[in-house]
């Protein structure tokens, strides 16, 4: 296959140059005035064979010089990556394109992003008229720009050109998936290429399979005719420190009370150590100088203020980076105001725990008392928790009411005591454990030291800082068998027997004592830590919002706000307003706020007055600040058996790009060896015209009058 193939008919008039010369060639001869010719004759006879061979051979020589230059101006191709072997076929092209948050990282004084997209227009002004072109974006869920392939570049430029880089993470499966998709629907005769443009995280390819032949799943199994190209355009170390996670304590803040937060940090590089402030409302609340590793995460803790009631938007911010979008932890602290505590008991039952929660948490309007016969006609959204002291059995309404209480974010802490059965217990199907009835402790076995099963749990940590292991004396004791499954231990007693549990609930959680609250069980309600276990328990009832959310194309406005009947408006950190559409589900109709991506706090507006001013946090996925790299092999692994270049740069993928489309030219190597050739020959023919010139110098004749021959001489 040759670029030029016209110069072909130059190199056939070129070879046949050397041809006609030696053709025309009369060789000259020499008259010698000699009485014995017969002896020049006899002497051109034996040496005519040897010159006509030496006449051929540079005659050869010549037509082979000339030949090739004219092949090397055709310039001749070999196309290794082609399926034609006869010119250039149409093909069509998908693009899928990373738009997840890591892509704003900065190289060479710009993000990764924009690399990415000068990537995109060069393959696609690189395309031929009959070439086609279509292009995704890997997202958390693949997003089509423009789906099937077309033929248009100027339109398709125009919409990579109009493209934003999301504050979301991305999978690089779907979007594959989806390319292959449209690239099935392809003529045969066409050649197909994927482009995977992205930076060398490895959080987008972790999802894929190392192996796709052996579980079915590579997206290529049906593409026959078809080159991966993958660029990998982010820097091979990369360099970033961000906060990771928060967890206030208590959860639920309450007005002029202080608290604290904790705030986890992530490291992708060497350690470091770097400086970390905390704001609420605008005003730095605190800072800290924090040690980051990869292998062992930070955690620094914060005081938080107190606080009036209501919404205070906060953030813990790092030093600018090169990865500027995750720097900031943006998060919502909800101060409410007071909710007070719903204890169910008879008076002798709950004696002990409305004196310490009265105590702790700040008068007698925190607690709230009742017989278990009022609890299904009791309100009881409107406690910040629920506490049954001996309150078993229960009615049917009252179990309903508390399974939904609890599903819906509550809090229930749960005593055992005397008048409850097994079967009382198994009447709540949501407990931790289903006890049996209270067993009498024998003197000798009365004394349990406690241990912390979960030492950094938000509930116990704040009760063993500072304290050695405390201990309880018991009479009598609840007898647990077994652990439910979704449940932990949080506090045991002698290391195996259980003396608090806890379990999720749907959004609440429960937590089950293995002893009774009171003085004819145990010392336990005597004891220094009863109050401010009690308090602790008060303080860790659920959380009512989100303190903040991840950055996502769509979000349910009424799974963050329950109370919406209108649809809100939207107020962006940017100060645009945002689309919000309703939507009928499960009959009933939903509020659906789009394209939330950008960090920072929202303002929703679900009517006038301040009391409808809602606002809400939000930040990029957390998981983008993890900048492991990946590895080639790796990504070879992950695409399976396929035709895969992988390219650092744009030049490299051009020259990439020219050898799988033009092919690969021998037009200079050609030259080079026309060059070889000139040289042999120029070294030749001087050589035979040196041999005859010395040749005629030797002839020489003796004294009888015959020639001398050359070797006699």
């Amino acid at each position: 296959m040759f670029l030029s193939p016209l110069f072909l008919i130059a190199a056939v008039v070129g070879a046949s140059v050397p041809l006609f010369l030696h053709l025309m060639q009369n060789r000259r001869k020499v008259t010698m005035t000699f009485p014995t010719l017969r002896f020049l004759k006899l002497a051109e006879k034996r040496s005519s064979s040897k010159v006509r061979l030496e006449n051929l051979l540079l005659w050869l020589l010549r037509t082979l010089i000339m030949g090739l230059i004219g092949v090397a101006f055709a310039m001749p191709m070999l196309r290794k990556s082609a399926f034609v072997w006869s010119g250039e076929a149409p093909r069509d092209i998908a693009l899928v394109i990373d738009a997840s948050s890591s892509m704003g990282y900065r190289k060479a004084g710009k993000p990764v992003w924009e690399h990415a997209l000068e990537s995109a227009a060069a393959i696609i002004e690189g395309l031929g008229e009959k070439d086609r072109v279509c292009v995704y974006l890997a997202r958390q869920q693949p997003e089509a720009v423009v789906v099937e392939p077309i033929a248009d570049k100027k339109e398709v430029l125009t919409r990579i050109k109009n493209l934003t880089l999301g504050s979301t993470s991305s999978q690089m499966g779907p979007a594959l998936e989806e390319a292959a998709k449209a690239l099935k629907k392809s003529d045969e005769n066409r050649e197909m290429e994927i482009h995977i443009l992205t930076d060398n995280q490895a959080v987008p390819w972790q999802a894929m399979s190392t192996d796709p032949a052996s579980s079915g799943k590579s997206p290529f199994a049906e593409l026959q005719k078809l080159i991966v190209f993958v660029s990998i355009l982010g820097v091979e170390a990369p360099d970033n420190t961000s906060p990771a996670s928060i967890a206030i304590q208590p959860t639920r803040l309450r007005k002029g009370v202080e608290g604290k937060i904790a705030t986890t940090f992530s490291r992708t590089g060497p350690d470091s150590e770097t400086t970390a402030v905390f704001t609420v409302d605008g005003k730095e609340a605190g800072r800290r100088a924090v040690k980051t590793s990869t292998t062992a995460p930070e955690t620094a803790e914060f005081r938080i203020p107190p606080l009036d009631q209501g919404l205070h938007a906060a953030r813990i911010e790092t030093p600018e980076d090169n990865l500027p979008e995750d720097n900031a932890l943006h998060f919502i602290l909800n101060v409410e105001k007071f909710m007070p505590c719903l204890v169910v008991g008879e008076k002798a039952d709950t004696l002990f725990v409305e004196t310490a929660l009265k105590t702790g948490l700040g008068g007698p309007q925190s607690v709230v008392s009742i017989t278990p016969d009022a609890l299904a006609k009791q309100p009881l959204q409107n406690h910040a928790c629920i506490i049954l002291c001996n309150a078993l059995p229960l009615s049917g309404q009252a179990i309903n009411a508390l399974e939904t209480y609890v599903r819906g974010g509550g809090f229930l802490v749960v005593f055992p005591g005397m008048k409850a059965s097994a079967l009382d217990y198994k009447s709540l199907p949501f407990l931790p454990a289903f006890p049996g009835a209270m067993e009498t402790v024998p003197p000798t076995k009365a004394k349990k030291t406690l241990s912390w099963d979960k030492a950094m749990h938000p509930l116990i940590r704040p009760l063993r800082e500072g304290s050695s292991a405390p201990s309880v004396s018991l009479r009598r004791a609840a007898a647990i068998p077994k652990v439910e499954p979704g449940a932990e231990v949080l506090v045991s007693m002698n290391t195996q027997e259980p003396f608090l549990i806890e379990k999720p609930h749907g959004k609440g959680k429960v937590l089950l004592f293995g002893v009774s609250p009171d003085r004819t069980t145990s010392d336990f309600p005597l004891s220094p830590f009863f109050l401010p276990l009690l308090v602790q328990c008060a303080d860790y009832s659920s959380p009512q919002s989100q303190p903040y959310i991840e950055g996502t194309g769509t979000v349910i406005l009424n799974e963050l706000f329950p109370g919406l009947s209108e649809p809100p408006k939207i107020t962006g950190p940017d100060g645009k307003n945002l689309p919000v559409r309703a939507n009928a589900a499960d009959g009933r109709t939903v509020f659906v706020a789009e394209n939330m991506f950008l960090p920072g706090v929202y303002k929703i507006s679900t009517g006038p007055g301040e009391t409808s001013q809602l606002d809400l946090a939000v930040n990029i996925p957390r998981g983008e600040s993890n900048l492991a790299p990946i590895s080639f092999e790796e990504i070879t692994a992950r695409l399976g058996d396929v035709n895969l270049k992988i390219a650092t740069d744009l030049p490299t993928l051009r020259s990439q790009l020219e050898e799988s489309r033009v092919g690969r030219t021998f037009g200079e190597q050609i030259l080079w060896l026309v060059l070889l050739l000139a040289v042999i020959e120029f070294w030749y023919a001087n050589s035979l015209s040196r041999r005859g010139a010395i040749g005629r110098e030797k002839l020489e004749l003796d004294f009888a009058g015959h020639i001398k021959k050359p070797d006699a001489a």
